[in-house]
């Protein structure tokens, strides 16, 4: 929901979405969602800017208790940062692609990423799915490297995002929480020989029709074996997306859901 991880249900949202996210997660991922075309419902006119200047989305409309979950309230705190962050993505797309983001379609979105994460949270509690304060530091490590950037600059780039060290932190062991729940309801996820050739032929094909838009000639694309360690993880990353994703339906159609947009 980058996986780096999904960082900070950030993204569950961004796979879930992703969840992110986290499209809401099928229309993906939760975080790599959306897609961007309508006005901006609250405030917006034709021309879709319902941004202030400086650039973030307007979010007076937004109500105090956006969503609850099972009893559990999901607030305009917890709603603003992720949103703010998946629109500024979305800003960057439509500027390539010249779509106007569609604002009230990337709200629900992100409320249904953290419907997700929030169902997804409470059933790794009723499991007792425990989560270190070691996994957390090893789990920050990794997803600044996989930023490429060192733990302070992450941090750094995070709390400019509205998120400060302990956010981060909880938000974190919520993200491996639901790691340790897909584990215990899945398994393992393995990558055959058969998934990773199809992600090299994927990756291979990628590259030619990012050559042919740009007009360049395509780069040579590294063998099989040389990216088989990069595609296997791939492969089992993509699994357990699809698994997160199919589990958090399950668990919508359980629980008891209002979302108040």
């Amino acid at each position: 929901m980058q996986k780096s991880k999904w960082l900070l249900g950030l993204v569950v949202a961004t796979a879930v979405g992703s969840l992110a996210a986290c499209g809401s997660a099928e229309e993906e991922p939760k975080a790599q969602e959306t897609s961007a075309s309508a006005k901006q419902e609250a405030g917006s006119d034709a021309s879709g800017q319902g941004q202030d200047q400086s650039g973030k989305p307007n979010t007076d409309g937004i109500p105090k208790v956006v969503a609850e979950v099972n009893g559990e309230k999901i607030t305009k705190d917890d709603f603003v940062p992720l949103y703010e962050t998946q629109y500024q993505q979305m800003q960057m797309q439509s500027q390539q692609s010249g779509q106007q983001v569609d604002e009230k379609q990337l709200k629900t979105q992100t409320a249904e990423n953290l419907v997700s994460t929030e169902l997804l949270s409470q059933e790794a509690d009723k499991r007792d799915i425990k989560v270190s304060d070691k996994d957390v530091d090893k789990g920050l490590e990794e997803s600044a490297k996989s930023s490429q950037m060192s733990k302070k600059d992450f941090l750094a780039a995070m709390k400019k995002q509205g998120m400060d060290e302990k956010k981060v932190h909880a938000e974190l062991k919520t993200q491996l929480a639901i790691e340790g729940l897909i584990k215990d309801e899945y398994g393992e996820f393995k990558a055959s020989g058969e998934d990773i050739g199809q992600a090299y032929q994927q990756a291979k094909t990628q590259q030619e029709q990012m050559a042919q838009q740009s007009g360049q000639q395509a780069q040579e694309v590294p063998s099989l074996e040389e990216m088989r360690p990069q595609l296997e993880e791939q492969v089992k990353s993509q699994k357990s997306t699809e698994a997160t994703q199919k589990f958090a339906k399950k668990l919508r159609k359980q629980g008891d859901v209002t979302i108040n947009l």
